[in-house]
């Protein structure tokens, strides 16, 4: 048995496929190394799709500009191949910036530019001659840090909102401000953008703070005039409760003592005209009265106090970090969701079933003067709940929220429509609203769902419930907790960006969404919080909770992020934090030496949150402590050992450093954990098989055994999983790649207790868009039991490229295998168009259909005999788009027939009776 882990080597700076994962075949019975341009087509009409940058968010000054796009054929036949490509770019004066034409089928090219905005376009051509429609799109190039130089914050005790007329003149303007804590900008009455919350996100900001950038032309009144407003809210610098300490910046915070900031310029033409030193500002307090991220906010129509001129602050006030443009979208409405049943079950109360758990904040009409509150809860009360005495099945449960009050109020003086609280947000399926006048229709409130407005990038559907139900969740709890940081949870009083959920996530968010670029700034915000000594804390950013050093397996997400990423085909972050990287390793070789021996490493929470055996009865099996440690620590060596490698220079010289002392340590491992007489490490728990097969420490005369015993673990735990959120990161993959994907997709088919169809298909609180923090929440109390984490939601990554059967191997290389389903379907976004890959088994049979973008080539395996498949209806042969047909070719111990095709549509069958047939979209 070979390891489980398997390392991409990259050339340049993309992930190239590793020699294991495209399996060559036991035997080849015919190879058809094709190219499509012999064969006839008619002539393809040409576009070029998803062109990036497309103005959204500015590149960073100083380094090249990738431009990117999708190239797209419409043709009868299959095998359109890009040639070459030319991209063009305009100053905005109308002059030719730049240009460069590219010999290659990579849809990829760098070009340095200037700051500034600029219009650019592409057009492409195919190998038989080709050419595409140009397409055009916009690209911005951030200004240096120096253009904040003069531009003061603004701000002042008690105030939380600020106001300013101003003339700014003819020409393109532009607004770039950052909001600490929440905020927003209307200008003219309109606002500047959707972004919810905050534009400035949440960073260290005595390092960084971030601020966005929008066009406002189209909002300025006819002599060019408009009246700025500023409205403010706590966000993560304030809590009246003081459950958010005064936001962690600097020992002396003399010159950062007012919690809600704005810093603002108006530019026309690339010129300021206008920003929070000019004169004519003023300032109130507003109806907004109180505001917590956990409490909820009371908004009092009548309480906005007067205008008043607003006073400068002292010079050099505020934060002192740099001013970066943030480069990923901010928290917006993405989704608006009617009620699915609104009921009554007291006077002057109403529960609300939005039917799914995600966070959000209601928006409500009010028909008359009133005075209402909405209450947030995940779930109804049931009977099993232990800190609930007596229950009311028909009302809402709020005590695992533990201190967050997750109340919203409106004093409303007069009729209002759509009100909806903008300094604050929830985790929540059920409200209950209270004081409303009359009876509540579906009609008069709807939830927002709010998060980072990232786009989706893959989806599955399975010929079974449980699946699609754990896809869902994974998905769903990972939007929830997009909040321009990946917190922990949305509902309680923390809502923190714990470390080790973001480590075990981060590989399924970057497959499950487009969010590169947030995954980056997060790792930019971990890099703000490393230490001199290299060490970070269990939370990122770092104000409140968690330890420093980082529980090993927590602080792994500096390096599995950069490691996710650059298997994503962004190698950029590696390059840029690369000291962060050898400073960090310095810490984990300065803290096993401290500890004296592996086994021996600090481990404050090591596999956490396992099943108890018992519902309802405290954590279930673990390993010895510091186990979890020992294999975090190696595990992010190996990790950075390829990172280097990938980087180059220096640092693959750090690499060879870095794996040669994973091997060290990896032998130490076997040598302190290994039981030679039970086959075993450590005290036999489930993670303790998994874990080592993951390193690859196990000696091969001994890798059978532990697998098989891993196997019998599986069999007397009843057929489930036993281990936490680490084991459950690994566990599916193991059982896999070494032969036995049976067990690990019947595990994940199961309904009872302990599994993740648990989760939805329970009597008492089904789940539905969310995932629990404990395998056993309904019997557990209120002190850590969240409906709504992501830290199992790792699995995610397995459905779609193990169980739906689609993983990338390389840009724009695919591997697709049909699975034991009688169906499913996938969809994948990548930079070269969709891939789309279905199958269906019926009475015996097998359909696969496939969509291949231009640029792209997929390895499809099917599991059927050569002979008995067919290709559009006709035996498979030859053709456009058909590159190479391997009979036999083994993968994780089955055989299949791999057809590896390029561009074009595909429609393989195989006949009922014999082996099923699948259909693959590319």
């Amino acid at each position: 048995l070979k390891p489980f882990r398997l390392k991409p080597r990259v050339s340049d700076g993309r992930a190239h496929r590793p020699a294991s994962a495209v399996p060559k075949p036991a035997m080849r019975r015919h190879s058809l190394a094709l190219l499509p341009f012999l064969f006839w087509r008619s002539s393809a009409v040409l576009h070029a799709s998803r062109l990036a940058p497309d103005g959204s968010f500015p590149a960073a000054a100083g380094a090249p500009v990738r431009f990117t796009f999708a190239p797209e054929a419409e043709a009868e036949g299959n095998g359109v191949e890009m040639l070459r490509f030319e991209i063009r770019v305009w100053s905005s004066s109308g002059a030719l910036a730049a240009e460069r034409q590219v010999v290659s089928g990579n849809p990829m090219a760098e070009l340095a530019l200037e700051p500034g905005r600029y219009r650019w376009s592409v057009q492409w051509w195919s190998k038989l001659g080709e050419a595409s429609e140009v397409a055009e799109s916009t690209v911005a190039v951030a200004p240096g840090d120096d253009i904040w130089l003069g531009v003061p914050w603004r701000g002042a005790s008690g105030k939380n909102e600020f106001r300013a007329d101003a003339i700014f003149g003819q020409g393109d303007a532009e607004i770039l401000v950052a909001t600490l804590g929440f905020g927003f900008v209307t200008v003219n009455g309109k606002e500047v953008s959707k972004d919810m919350l905050s534009y400035s996100g949440w960073t260290n900001t005595a390092k960084r703070v971030l601020y966005r950038t929008y066009n406002i032309t189209g909002l300025l009144n006819s002599t060019q005039g408009a009246t700025l407003h500023v409205s403010l809210g706590c966000g993560y610098r304030c809590d009246p409760k003081g459950r958010f300490p005064a936001y962690h910046d600097t020992a002396d915070r003399s010159q950062d003592s007012i919690a809600k900031l704005f810093r603002l310029q108006v530019r026309v033409d690339g010129r300021l005209s206008f920003h929070t030193g000019s004169s004519g500002w003023w300032a109130r307090a507003g109806p907004v009265i109180e505001d917590s991220v956990y409490g909820g906010e009371t908004h009092v129509m009548s309480a906005a106090g007067a205008w008043e001129p607003s006073k400068d602050l002292p010079d050099a006030w505020g934060p002192k970090g740099a001013m970066v443009p943030a480069t990923f979208p901010g928290v917006q409405v993405t989704r608006v969701d009617a009620p699915v049943s609104i009921k009554q079950p007291a006077p002057g109360i109403h529960v609300v079933d939005f039917g799914s758990n995600v966070a959000g904040v209601c928006s409500v009409s009010v028909p008359a003067k009133a005075t209402i509150s909405i209450r947030h809860g995940e779930l109804m009360q049931h009977e099993h709940l232990p800190d609930l005495k007596r229950f009311d099945p028909s009302r809402v449960y709020f005590g695992n929220l533990r201190s967050a009050e997750a109340n919203d109020t409106l004093v409303a003086d007069r009729a209002v429509k759509g009100w909806t609280p903008r300094f604050t947000y929830h985790g929540f399926r059920y409200v209950e609203v209270y004081g409303y006048p009359g009876q509540l229709e579906p009609g008069s409130i709807q939830r927002l769902r709010l998060n980072t407005a990232v786009l989706e990038k893959s989806g599955a559907n399975f010929s079974d419930e449980v699946l699609d139900a754990i896809h869902a969740g994974s998905k769903g709890s990972q939007l929830s907790n997009l909040m321009q940081v990946p917190t922990d949870c949305p509902q309680r009083d923390e809502r923190l960006g714990w470390m080790g959920d973001a480590s075990l996530s981060v590989e399924s968010m970057l497959l499950h969404f487009d969010m590169a670029g947030m995954a980056a700034a997060f790792v930019d915000s971990m890099v703000d919080e490393l230490g001199t000594d290299g060490s970070l804390p269990d939370i990122v950013p770092h104000q409140r909770g968690g330890g420093r050093p980082a529980d090993l397996s927590w602080s792994s997400a500096l390096v599995s992020s950069m490691h996710a990423l650059w298997e994503a085909g962004e190698l950029g972050p590696a390059r840029k934090h690369w000291e962060a990287v050898r400073l960090h390793v310095d810490n984990l070789r300065a803290q096993y030496h401290k500890a004296g021996a592996l086994s021996k490493l600090p481990e404050p929470y090591g596999d956490w949150c396992p099943p108890p055996e018992v519902p309802g009865t405290g954590r279930g099996e673990r390993p010895s402590k510091g186990f979890a440690a020992a294999f975090s620590l190696i595990h992010v060596l190996q990790q950075a050992a390829d990172l280097g490698t990938a980087v180059g220079g220096t640092a693959a010289q750090d690499a060879q450093e870095f794996a040669k002392l994973a091997a060290a340590l990896g032998a130490e491992f076997h040598a302190s954990f290994f039981n030679p007489t039970l086959k075993q490490y450590d005290n036999g728990a489930m993670i303790t098989y998994v874990l080592p097969l993951v390193l690859g420490v196990v000696p091969q005369s001994d890798q059978q055994q532990i697998f098989q015993n891993l196997l019998m673990k599986v069999q007397r735990s009843n057929g489930t999983w036993t281990g936490g959120i680490i084991n459950n990161r690994f566990l599916f993959d193991v059982l896999h790649d070494h032969g036995a994907a049976e067990v690990a997709l019947a595990m994940l088919q199961r309904k009872d207790y302990p599994s993740y169809g648990y989760m939805y298909f329970n009597p008492y609180e089904p789940a539905r868009e969310c995932m629990w923090e404990l395998p056993d929440a309904p019997f557990e109390g209120t002190g850590m039991n969240s409906r709504n984490h992501h830290m199992y939601s790792s699995v995610g990554h397995y459905l779609l490229t193990r169980v739906a059967g689609v993983k990338q191997v390389a840009a724009g290389e695919f591997v697709a295998v049909v699975g034991r389903l009688q169906r499913a379907s996938t969809r994948t976004t990548t930079a070269r168009g969709d891939l789309l890959f279905s199958w269906s088994k019926e009475s015996g049979g097998l359909l696969v259909e496939a969509k291949v973008p231009v640029g792209g080539r997929a390895h499809i395996y099917l599991p059927a005999a050569l002979d008995a498949l067919s290709l559009d209806g006709e035996q498979l042969h030859e053709g456009p788009g058909v590159q190479e047909v391997l009979p036999f070719a083994e993968l994780h111990g089955e055989t299949f027939t791999r057809v590896t095709v390029r561009h074009g549509r595909f429609k393989f069958a195989a006949p009922g009776g014999g082996s099923p047939t699948a259909t693959v979209v590319i």
